[in-house]
């Protein structure tokens, strides 16, 4: 009898272990390495010699910022940050139509009138291919657009100082007074290649709110199960498709590449993400992309995703650090489903 029991034993455990071993296989046959296909979307250097790069940079003070460029939204800021001003890549932001628009929009940010300290500068360049970005010197630069509320009029009184009126240094754009700034400039860029899944999707306005809403929603669930649940190839799926036409638009080098891994890693491995609330739904590019964005009156939450990456240092729980990760979606006009576009 126990003879009996322990080969029925070992017939279970075998059937088990195939059992195992096929849906191990199963798995290993759907598996797909999003990391390795972050790096098939590396450069090669000869490209990166004749292809060029547009940068923008913008700084702005005692104002709230809204950026948009081609309709799809570069920056929106309610609280002024020096680690967010600078120069950015923006070739994913542009199109083959040669003439790209840039919108800015600015309010003031505390009282109901801009003050004589409010204001804000962008300056729009190209690099003639990527290997010029190691030695850039933008005091030099060729701007294709340069334009700052703050630009004196080069008037001089007779001592050689500033011209000044009323204590006041007289400025050719003055915004102080106004309840609102908005401007629009036009440049002509080339890009090699077209979004073409953009431009083949849905105005996604046409739907039914409350279900775009709820599919919105299940997208951001899902990118926070699959970090709680350590579900490591769903997040390196929403992971690639949110960082991949970014890395191709701008023509990334294995280094840039790397980093890009590396931050994939920390988001992963290194952060918490809690509950989605506050928040509202917004649309881009004319109803081709849609978000949410969350409604904080936190200014440094206020307009960005409302999806929080947190970590806690172990050796100060008062340093927490917490970055939003935003997501843009779109749906293929042959679909019913969202796609990450990035």
């Amino acid at each position: 009898m126990k003879k009996t029991k322990i080969i029925v034993l070992l017939i279970v455990v075998l059937i088990n272990a195939m059992s195992c071993g096929q849906n191990k296989k199963g798995k290993n046959m759907n598996y797909i390495d999003y990391k390795e296909k972050l790096k098939n979307l590396t450069t090669s250097k000869d490209y990166l010699n004749n292809i060029p790069f547009y940068l923008l940079g913008y700084n702005f003070t005692k104002s709230f910022i809204h950026i948009e460029i081609n309709g799809k939204l570069f920056v929106k800021d309610y609280k002024r940050s020096t680690k967010i001003q600078g120069y950015h890549f923006v070739n994913q932001f542009l199109n083959q139509k040669r003439k790209q628009k840039i919108n800015v929009k600015i309010y003031p940010s505390k009282s109901d009138l801009f003050d004589e300290f409010s204001n804000f500068r962008i300056n729009l360049s190209m690099l003639p291919s990527k290997k010029a970005w190691d030695n850039v010197n933008f005091t030099e630069q060729h701007y294709l657009i340069e334009y700052n509320t703050d630009d004196l009029t080069g008037e001089k009184d007779e001592d050689g100082f500033p011209l000044t009126e009323n204590g006041k240094f007289k400025r050719k754009i003055n915004i102080e007074g106004l309840p609102y700034f908005e401007k629009e400039f036009e440049f002509e860029a080339e890009m090699p290649f077209e979004n073409e899944a953009l431009q083949n999707s849905k105005d996604l306005r046409e739907i039914d709110s409350t279900i775009l809403e709820q599919k919105v929603l299940g997208q951001y669930h899902a990118f926070i199960n699959s970090v709680k649940n350590k579900d490591e190839n769903t997040y390196w799926e929403m992971y690639y498709n949110k960082v991949a036409y970014w890395a191709k638009a701008n023509f990334f080098t294995e280094k840039d590449i790397d980093d890009l891994i590396k931050e994939g890693e920390m988001y992963y491995n290194m952060m918490s993400y809690q509950p989605i609330e506050n928040y509202e739904l917004v649309f881009y590019d004319e109803g081709r992309l849609v978000c949410f964005e969350s409604k904080s009156n936190d200014l440094e939450f206020k307009g960005k995703s409302p999806l929080i990456a947190t970590a806690v240092n172990p050796n100060d729980p008062k340093d927490v650090f917490r970055n939003p990760i935003q997501f843009y979606f779109y749906m293929p006009k042959d679909s019913n489903e969202l796609q990450i576009m990035y």
